[in-house]
């Protein structure tokens, strides 16, 4: 299913939304995985998350931060857009023997009660939804209060920003707030990205790996 950017200019989310499901399941992320598992444990470890604390992680691909968490006793769930991503996740965690809920979903509905999580975490996956804001206020809506969302994103001067930018000089762009702007530290103090707890906006707002 191709990306056009012509329905969503008519309002019609729908179909944008299920071209870019179908971009992510098209796509074996699963074997680019374990190419990103160092950067992965090294953000889980800077979450210093308290066993025992409930933690979603959105956009959670192949299971990388849920299959850590889990190990350290951690009740976490992970949440993907993508069919194939999800079973991947379900079958690692099976794997080694862990307890790790895995839902098919999406980042703009999260299907939970509200205030159900501690800890909100998304390595490079929430910012990929069309619309931040949308994102955004379904974090913090299932965010205890008190509690954090944390979120890896690309910045614009980081690696991946500068190579986002010399390939889109040569695709069609969505009309679709880019990804790095979750990696701008303006955007994200001073706009919707705020945890509802006392520590204010997400810890890690514009952290990446090159």
């Amino acid at each position: 299913m191709s990306l056009d950017p012509s329905p969503i200019a008519h309002g019609d989310f729908a179909t944008l939304k299920a071209g870019l499901k179908s971009m992510w399941e098209s796509c074996d992320y699963g074997r680019l995985a374990p190419y990103l598992q160092r950067g992965a444990l090294e953000f889980f470890v800077r979450l210093a998350v308290a066993p025992a604390s409930r933690m979603l992680d959105v956009g959670c691909g192949t299971g990388q931060l849920a299959i850590l968490a889990a190990r350290q006793g951690i009740r976490v769930t992970g949440l993907d857009i993508a069919a194939n991503l999800v079973e991947q996740a379900r079958a690692r965690a099976a794997l080694g023997g862990l307890e790790v809920s895995v839902d098919q979903g999406d980042a703009e509905s999260l299907p939970y009660e509200d205030a159900s999580f501690d800890v909100l975490v998304s390595l490079f996956g929430a910012m990929f939804a069309p619309r931040p804001e949308v994102v955004a206020a379904e974090m913090v809506r299932v965010c205890k209060p008190g509690g954090r969302i944390v979120m890896a994103n690309w910045t614009p001067e980081g690696h991946m920003g500068q190579m986002v930018r010399v390939i889109g000089k040569y695709l069609r762009p969505l009309p679709i707030p880019p990804p790095l702007r979750w990696g701008e530290e303006s955007a994200t103090a001073v706009g919707t990205c705020q945890s509802p707890g006392p520590s204010g906006p997400s810890d890690l707002p514009a952290s990446s790996w090159p």
